[in-house]
């Protein structure tokens, strides 16, 4: 195995007990990852969170959607520590639905 993959291959597939279908919205019949299993995944690959690997929480917002919705982005930061030298910055984005307008009327979706 390429070694430069070696750690993107441990990581490619999370095992079918950390994935959830979602049933419903315009998102039906995808899959959702288990947060959970990626803490776990990232503990196992480099050690324990601030000490082998962190983040850092870089801004987060929202924003007025169609239909009065609102939409919340969250911008991370991800470092991990090979051989005592932590990485620059491995950057990630993120967004949902925060108020969401459904047939009866606006739901603030936690």
């Amino acid at each position: 195995m390429n070694e430069n993959l070696k750690i993107w291959n441990s990581f490619n597939q999370p095992p079918q007990t950390s994935l959830k279908a979602i049933a419903a919205g315009r998102m039906k019949g995808k899959t959702d990852i288990n947060p959970q299993w990626r803490y776990k995944a990232m503990t196992e690959t480099f050690g324990i969170v601030g000490v082998g690997w962190k983040f850092t929480v870089d801004k987060m917002w929202t924003e007025p959607a169609a239909n009065n919705e609102t939409m919340a982005f969250v911008n991370v930061s991800v470092y991990v520590n090979i051989g005592g030298k932590w990485s620059d910055a491995i950057p990630g984005n993120g967004g949902s639905t925060l108020v969401v307008n459904e047939s009866k009327g606006l739901y603030n979706d936690d």
